[in-house]
């Protein structure tokens, strides 16, 4: 329901709030016309996290009768009856309105207590500083203003941090322009990402978009390969089929095979040939990847490769190919998703970033993971379990990968 307050607290623009069920088709249609909008702010992730114990809530705040900002919160339980609260790449507001983001913080605050919350999460989709390709600040943009604002609210920022920590999201991320050709898009790839290209085109690679009832064990072996390699936990076979399933057709599963008959007939001599000759079956995956569409962009969200077939180059086959795929449906970026955000040569998960800068984009860079503390014993009990929790699975990851 919609979020409000007595009439008399109210500042004068905002209008006192009835409770009312906001709709489904209302909540998408509302939550579609704000920046920074994505799949995360949508009834369909809703069905998803239901399945691991999040429970949800769709808020709004008023003004002249006019929905002026909007949320999905959802909420799980961490401990007794305490609730972890989480606005997916939210919250959907003006953040340079500062009386209606003071409005929306008090009353969320009001709300969420009541829900036995201890925190509520929020990392809206909202660039900090812009770089180029290599990281390096460009121009004079910056949205310090927006992260003041929320200090001065009471939110705890988690600071600008770099590499693949226990944030909820990543704060780095990798785009490409696709609002051209693709042989301009070509031209603005690194000599070693055309090379690749050209390296994929000789071997009988194809491409293959699961469909809701198809078997997707494939998928989950090179998912779960790719997460012992880089020691950490995949996700179950049952989310991915969920991932599938319930998001409809903004979400797409994909894999890359290879064709083993073609291959050795058309490949001798390739260093892979004993590799490819000893896996007996007719088609090999060998790539995947998870990609969800918005409004104005495709999202690579999950990937993998086998190790013992990434000189095959499937995973610039993926790559391209959802490219093209984005371009024919009009949409003007292609988000390559999360790096570290650390650029120096060699630092951990150096490579991921590597990959994704030859293709020739730009890196994003957000302004962060803010926590406003609702129960402030409860957070500090929650924050010394959940750091415990993170040490415990990484050092089960290290145990089962040795």
């Amino acid at each position: 329901g919609y979020i409000g307050s007595n009439k008399g607290e109210l500042p004068d623009k905002l209008m006192r709030s009835r409770s009312k069920v906001i709709l489904i088709d209302e909540f998408e249609k509302a939550s579609n016309n704000f920046p920074g909008s994505s799949f995360y702010q949508s009834y369909a992730w809703t069905k998803i996290k239901e399945l691991t114990g999040w429970k949800h809530y769709f808020v709004g705040v008023l003004r002249d009768n006019k929905l002026v900002a909007i949320s999905l919160i959802i909420g799980k339980k961490v401990y007794f009856d305490k609730y972890l609260y989480y606005a997916p790449r939210g919250v959907l507001l003006d953040y340079n309105d500062t009386e209606l983001l003071s409005f929306f913080t008090k009353e969320i605050k009001k709300f969420l207590i009541k829900k036995k919350g201890v925190v509520l999460k929020i990392d809206p989709f909202i660039e900090y500083q812009k770089h180029d390709n290599y990281g390096n600040v460009i121009g004079d943009f910056c949205n310090r203003q927006v992260i003041d604002n929320l200090i001065k609210l009471g939110y705890k920022h988690h600071g600008f941090t770099t590499g693949y920590t226990d944030e909820i999201q990543l704060r780095w991320s990798y785009y490409l322009d696709i609002n051209r050709s693709i042989e301009d898009i070509k031209k603005g790839m690194d000599q070693r990402c055309r090379r690749c290209i050209r390296k994929y085109e000789k071997y009988p690679l194809e491409l293959v978009i699961l469909g809701n009832d198809d078997d997707i064990s494939d998928f989950k072996e090179v998912m779960q390969s790719t997460a012992n390699r880089q020691n950490h936990f995949d996700r179950s076979l049952e989310y991915y089929k969920n991932l599938n399933n319930l998001l409809g057709d903004r979400s797409l599963l994909t894999i890359i095979y290879l064709d083993r008959n073609k291959y050795l007939k058309e490949c001798t001599g390739d260093k892979l040939y004993d590799i490819v000759m000893n896996d007996k079956r007719k088609i090999i995956p060998i790539s995947a990847g998870v990609f969800i569409f918005d409004k104005d962009r495709l999202n690579y969200v999950y990937g993998g490769t086998h190790k013992e077939y990434m000189p095959l180059m499937a995973q610039y086959k993926m790559q391209m190919e959802m490219i093209k795929l984005a371009m024919e449906r009009g949409l003007p970026i292609y988000d390559f998703g999360g790096i570290s955000g650390n650029f120096t040569p060699g630092s951990e998960n150096y490579g991921v970033y590597e990959f994704k800068r030859g293709f020739g984009g730009n890196v994003l860079e957000y302004i962060g993971e803010f926590d406003l503390i609702l129960d402030k014993f409860g957070y500090y009990i929650y924050d010394i379990g959940y750091k415990l929790y993170r040490n415990t699975k990484k050092v089960i990851a290290k145990i089962l990968k040795r």
